[in-house]
């Protein structure tokens, strides 16, 4: 799905995260910041790709289920998450929400999305000994994942500041 290598491309930026680094066990703080800016990259894909608001709906609420599940010893996220994304996104192909087309599409972004939080793993195998450092990879995951992608009725902002600050942003250019 060559839309989606906006995906592969922006997990591969995040290794900038990563470059020079010793394979330390984070803190837990470092460890969300990580797994945030990971989870970002791989939502940014998701906008950048221009998926439509059936399918954004669809991944993050497939997000939501499989981030609640923890892969068991020495298994790993992808094949972990696999068969819940399958079985998520089969029930939302099924009562209609999404075509059949559009949940292949879920079904390969949530893939590569499971990879993500596996890429971390792989640079601080260690981390997965400690739960807390697994909860807080995955929550930073969602969390970063979930603040780009977002559903055209979820862009509840104020319009009248974005209006402000976009001209303030236009003077700035000017000056």
């Amino acid at each position: 799905m060559k839309k989606f290598s906006y995906l592969a491309v922006a997990l591969a930026a995040c290794a900038a995260l990563f470059t020079g680094c010793e394979p330390k066990v984070p803190t837990v703080e470092r460890m969300t910041a990580i797994s945030t800016a990971v989870g970002k990259a791989a939502g940014m894909a998701v906008e950048l790709s221009k998926t439509k608001t059936e399918v954004k709906e669809a991944i993050l609420q497939v997000l939501d289920v499989a981030s609640a599940v923890v892969p068991g010893e020495g298994e790993t996220f992808a094949d972990a998450w696999r068969p819940i994304i399958d079985e998520e996104v089969g029930k939302l192909v099924e009562k209609g929400k999404i075509s059949a087309a559009e949940g292949a599409i879920a079904k390969q972004v949530m893939y590569v999305a499971s990879e993500g939080v596996d890429y971390i793993f792989k640079k601080y195998p260690k981390a997965k000994e400690y739960k807390e450092l697994v909860s807080a990879a995955v929550a930073g995951f969602a969390a970063g994942f979930k603040s780009v992608v977002v559903v055209d009725e979820a862009r509840d902002f104020d319009a009248e500041a974005y209006e402000y600050l976009n001209a303030k942003a236009r003077e700035a250019k000017i000056k």
